[in-house]
This record gives structure tokens, C-alpha cells and sequence, in this order.
């Protein structure tokens, strides 16, 4: 009688065994200290040029530990040197400038940010950097912000002192496309100045022209993709519902520019919708008035993490930080995923936090292999989760073993901390 078997008829569940058996137990009560408990990553990440974190919420203390811990071992370990976040390319132009200078201020800079990231978490992980930074001058971390839905006018402000050094002579008809688009006070009323146009032709000509001159001019190649996102803001605000292909697409090719031009390894910051590898994932339940038609799902879309899993092979680490239960930010509580849900087997069997990897067992052809190998949704918990709709979050169209290489998950989460 086969082990499985004994199992099933014992009334155990054969993948939570293979988790109780395979997970390896991490801390995750304060990013500080030793990492050695991550050493399972090393072979993980060790051939990669990229790691996605996919936190499935961006809203819970653990994960944010966990998020920050595996981020240090990266940069430390492996000589990862960068950070890629899903944020607004102007934030991350001051996250960088911090990251590189100390200069600003890192907590004012995240209240400008997009809200999952405002928390006492990332400001102690941006904090982390700027001190690793400070010991190796030469060698430091970089930030990127990979988003362009908030463009603001540091991003125009770099376009013109780029062209200003390289092509003095061509600064007027920059500043001719450029000056009507830069916004003009609070990015929201920005956008919806835009948006009420019944016009955003005119706009949007402007921009793609702006995009059209920079690429002709002997420029640094980083103003070409801030001259991008310009565009890009153009584009996506003019749209009535999300352009998410688009979004998918210029993130994933922001980090694989940043990685061949520069050479650096890309710690990659996103949630499981984006950063998972997915190939056709679809929002669950009622989606959002801006990502799909009224009452409708979203379309299926390859996405972040898929574009990099095609683009770069095993070159490419998909992390998932994932969790059972527990409470999330404003002290919202968060119930089990449903039994169905592919990340449910998850909480019933490990340690209190564990790192799990998923890899060696994908070829497996027992109730592990099966596991990893059905598709099934899997929770995903933004900042507009409300415990009564939480059938509606999740994403679907990807298998545990496809979505993540790695897991790590907390049985049970507490509040993200706010902003000092």
C-alpha cells in the first residue's frame, strides 16, 4: 500500500503532509538579524536575474518582514542591486535619490506614494537600503518605480535636463510638446482635468511627439523610458476602462531594461495579480470600475511575471508570500482561503512561518504533482478588501507550481504598521 494511500485513508491530506515534512520554519517578527534561516533560496536565486516578491496583501506586518528579510538576503547574499517596485516612476525617482543620497525624506516621499506601500514596513526596509548604501559607496542599491498611472513633473523634469546636456539645441520644441502636459498641481485633479477632455487627441499627439524626439537625440537611454511613461500616462488616462496589457507589458519591460543596461540583479516588489508568473490570469469576482467592463471580469492576460518567466526561463524567481488568516491594514479581518482555493492546503501544515520550494516537486506524479499542477484561484487581498466580498479576491487561470517557484506563508497575520 502506497504512503499516499495510507494517507487518504488515515483522513490526512497527502500535500499537507509533504508541506509538513518539506516546509522550512523563518522568522518573521523583525526584519533584523540574522538570515540565515533564507539560506534555501541560495540555490533558488542564485542563476537569476530577477526575483519577484508576489505578496498576495500588501497589508499585513508579517509579510512585510518576510518581504524585507528575503530583499536583504538578495542584496547581501546574492548581489542583488536593485528594486523594482509597483510604483509611480516619480516616487521612484526620489525613493532613488534617498537610496543613493539621503537626501529627502523617505516618509514623506511614501506619502506621496501609492497607499498599500505607506507603511512603517517599507519605510524601515527604504531605511535598510540607504544604511547598505552607505557602506558600499561604490556598489549601492538602486530604486526604480515601474508605474506611470500618477506621472508627475520630476519625470518631465528629468526628460529636460537630460535633452538640456545632450542636445541643448533641441530643449525649445521639447518644452513645446512637454509644457502643456506637465501637471500642475495635486496629480489627482491632474488626472481629472485630463480625463473630463472630450479631446485627449491633441494630448496625447503631444506626447508621443515629445517620446518621438528624445529617442532621435544622442541621450542617456533611462530619458527615453521616462519620455515612455509621459506617453504612457497619455494613453492609459484616455482609455475608459484599464489598459492592463499595456501595464503588464511596460512592467516587465522596465525591468528587463533596467537589467540589461545596467547589469543588475532586480529584487522585483509587486502583488500576486502582477508578479506571480502567470499566463492567463483573470481578476476574480466583481472587478473594479476602472479594470473591467461594469459587472464583468477582467480579460485574461499574461502577466508581469509570466513576461519575464517567457522572456528570461528559469532565469526568472517567482516568490509568493502568501498567509491564511489574520488581519490586514485598519485591523480587517481576513478569513481562511476557501478549500478550493489553491493556496488553502497552504495553512493547514508548517511552521507558523515557513519557506517552501516548489520546484523539485513539479514533475511529481502523486497528490503533490496534481497540486501544484491544477489550476486553481488563489487569494489576493488589496487595500479595497472588505471581509464581506472576499469570494470576489483572488485571481484565477494559473496552478500553485506555475504561479510560484518559492513559497513563503504565514499561517496567521497582523496589521501593517502606519507611517510615523
Amino acid at each position: 500500500m502506497t504512503s499516499e494511500k495510507t494517507a487518504r485513508q488515515a483522513g490526512r491530506n497527502p500535500v499537507a503532509d509533504w508541506i509538513a515534512a518539506a516546509a522550512r520554519p523563518v522568522r518573521a517578527d523583525t526584519a533584523d538579524g540574522p538570515l540565515t534561516d533564507l539560506e534555501p533560496l541560495r540555490d533558488a536565486a542564485r542563476d537569476t536575474a530577477a526575483v519577484a516578491l508576489a505578496t498576495a496583501t500588501r497589508g499585513a506586518h508579517e509579510l512585510f518582514v518576510l518581504h524585507d528579510r528575503v530583499t536583504r538576503f538578495l542584496v547581501e547574499e546574492l548581489g542583488f542591486r536593485t528594486v523594482a517596485l509597483e510604483e509611480d516612476r516619480s516616487t521612484g525617482l526620489r525613493l532613488d535619490a534617498y537610496a543613493r543620497t539621503g537626501r529627502d525624506d523617505p516618509a514623506a516621499a511614501l506619502r506621496d506614494a501609492w497607499l498599500p506601500w505607506q507603511t512603517a514596513e517599507i519605510l524601515d526596509a527604504l531605511r535598510w537600503i540607504r544604511s547598505f548604501n552607505e557602506r558600499h559607496p561604490d556598489d549601492p542599491v538602486r530604486i526604480i518605480g515601474l508605474d506611470f498611472h500618477a506621472t508627475r513633473a520630476p519625470v518631465y523634469d528629468a526628460v529636460e535636463e537630460e535633452v538640456r546636456r545632450a542636445a541643448p539645441g533641441s530643449l525649445p520644441e521639447l518644452r513645446a510638446h512637454l509644457g502643456p502636459l506637465r501637471p500642475d498641481g495635486p496629480i489627482d485633479e491632474h488626472v481629472a482635468r485630463y480625463r473630463a477632455l472630450a479631446d485627449k487627441g491633441p494630448r496625447i499627439e503631444r506626447a508621443e511627439r515629445a517620446l518621438a524626439l528624445v529617442r532621435s537625440l544622442p541621450v542617456d537611454p533611462l530619458a527615453v523610458r521616462h519620455a515612455q511613461a509621459i506617453a504612457d500616462f497619455h494613453h492609459l488616462h484616455a482609455r475608459p476602462v484599464l489598459d492592463i496589457e499595456r501595464v503588464e507589458t511596460r512592467f516587465a519591460e522596465n525591468i528587463l531594461w533596467w537589467h540589461e543596461h545596467t547589469g543588475s540583479k532586480v529584487v522585483y516588489w509587486g502583488g500576486t495579480a502582477h508578479a506571480s508568473a502567470g499566463e492567463a490570469l483573470v481578476n476574480g469576482g466583481r472587478a473594479r470600475a476602472d479594470t473591467a467592463p461594469p459587472g464583468g471580469l477582467g480579460p485574461a492576460r499574461t502577466n508581469t511575471g509570466g513576461r519575464l518567466r517567457r522572456r528570461l526561463g528559469e532565469r526568472f524567481l517567482a516568490v509568493g508570500l502568501t498567509f491564511d488568516r489574520g488581519a490586514v491594514h485598519g485591523g480587517v479581518r481576513v478569513p481562511s482561503p476557501p478549500a478550493a482555493y489553491g493556496d488553502a492546503v497552504l495553512g493547514t501544515a508548517g511552521p507558523p512561518h515557513y519557506l517552501l520550494d516548489l520546484r523539485g516537486a513539479r514533475t511529481r506524479t502523486d497528490a503533490v504533482g496534481a497540486w501544484l499542477g491544477t489550476p486553481a484561484p488563489v487569494r489576493v487581498t488589496g487595500p479595497g478588501y472588505r471581509p464581506g466580498d472576499d469570494p470576489d479576491h483572488h485571481v484565477r487561470g494559473g496552478a500553485p507550481g506555475t504561479l510560484f517557484d518559492v513559497v513563503v506563508h504565514s499561517r496567521e497575520v497582523t496589521p501593517a504598521r502606519p507611517l510615523p
